[in-house]
């Protein structure tokens, strides 16, 4: 469909209003943001021998990515407030009902720009962020040196293992202090309980050994060097290498091959807001067989339904403007924003609740809000396009 004088008139006047509205959200933010790192960032510019203007750019771009994505739904919301709420006020809100055109069809591109903004959030979520997470995961004062990362206990169903560290250290994939708990299986009868070291490195796949973790300096057990590799007696591929067998290992070493890497291993709850979908489902089929999913899984359904929530909030907001068209754009914008800080909050309840697997499981928490409120949110709209 063409898009008329007047479509292009309202397009661009909320494309114009969002850029505002982006650029004083975002641009908050950071001034707070240095004023409070104002050190750690200029530290982090000497250690690198650049330019703070440098290191300012390459950590708040990736930052400013960030806010775009997770303030989306509300920067559609206010663009589309505050662009009716203008016309409403130099009243070509008022020649344009005249002159027969409906609210419906004022209201159409700018529910199309709206949609357009929340699926480009969602493309940004899955395909931008997700190669910035080391750095979105960080704070200021950690982008000089080898930061410590916190290591998630991940468990290997197939080799009965459960895989702790005391930190991380992103750059180089490492484990600081590894502890592997063996609950069963082949590296059991070889090797005992417990596997401790002081590092463990994570190497991808070559000629010499499938992926997994390269263990140095082991601690337990102490005679690591004179134990027989352990082998998987179904697939008779070898899960566990020692010098014993493999020349190429150095002595007190051994190589645990796993299929969980070590992006699998990153601790906190702050890495999924930074993974890509496909990210999680994969974290979650390495803890297959445990009950420590529940968080996995919200996070998913969240991912899945995050556009429909996005174009919910957007709906829940749109009648309140049609209704009273009379009232400040402002009083307005509170109203609605009442309306959305609610409705987040019920969001975030069930998802909570569904993390915890007690009182609701994670699929209804996460799509009971969709079920509950997007039709009755489409109604009201209807209903005031109609009014």
């Amino acid at each position: 469909m063409l898009l008329t004088k007047i479509d292009r008139y309202l397009l661009t006047l909320y494309f114009r209003i969002l850029l505002i509205c982006f650029s004083s959200i975002a641009g908050l933010l950071i001034v707070i943001h240095i004023f409070g790192n104002l050190d750690d960032l200029s530290r982090s510019g000497a250690s690198n021998q650049t330019s703070v203007w440098k290191v300012l750019l390459s950590y708040y771009l990736p930052f400013t990515i960030s806010v775009f994505e997770r303030v989306s739904a509300l920067l559609a919301l206010l663009a589309l407030l505050f662009t009716i709420g203008w016309l409403n006020r130099t009243n070509e809100l008022t020649a344009l009902l005249a002159a027969g055109v409906s609210k419906r069809r004022v209201i159409r591109p700018l529910l199309s720009a709206s949609l357009c903004v929340i699926l480009a959030a969602a493309a940004v979520r899955e395909t931008v962020i997700p190669r910035y997470q080391d750095l979105l995961d960080r704070k200021p004062g950690e982008l000089v040196g080898e930061a410590p990362r916190p290591v998630r206990p991940t468990y290997d169903p197939h080799l009965f293992a459960l895989i702790q560290g005391r930190h991380l250290i992103a750059s180089r994939q490492e484990i600081v202090e590894p502890n592997l708990r063996i609950q069963g299986g082949p590296i059991l009868s070889s090797l005992g309980p417990k596997v401790i070291a002081k590092q463990a490195v994570f190497l991808t796949a070559t000629d010499q050994h499938p992926a997994g973790f390269l263990l140095t300096n082991v601690m337990t057990p102490r005679n690591v060097d004179a134990k027989s590799s352990a082998v998987d007696p179904e697939s008779g591929q070898v899960i566990m290498m020692t010098p014993k067998d493999f020349d190429w290992l150095h002595a007190q070493s051994c190589f645990f091959v796993t299929n969980i890497d070590y992006e699998a291993l990153r601790g906190g709850n702050s890495w999924q807001n930074y993974a890509s979908t496909l990210e999680i489902i994969s974290r979650l089929k390495a803890e297959r067989g445990t009950k420590s999913g529940n968080d996995l899984r919200v996070s998913i359904h969240q991912r899945l339904t995050r556009p429909a929530i996005d174009w919910t909030v957007l709906l829940l907001g749109i009648p309140v403007l049609l209704s009273r068209p009379d009232r400040h754009m402002f009083w307005v914008a509170g109203v609605s924003l009442a309306i959305v800080s609610s409705f987040t909050a019920v969001v975030m309840g069930l998802a909570a609740a569904g993390s915890s697997g007690y009182l609701i499981s994670p699929l209804l928490a996460t799509w009971l809000p969709l079920i509950l409120f997007l039709p009755w949110a489409w109604a009201k709209t209807l209903q005031a396009m109609e009014t």
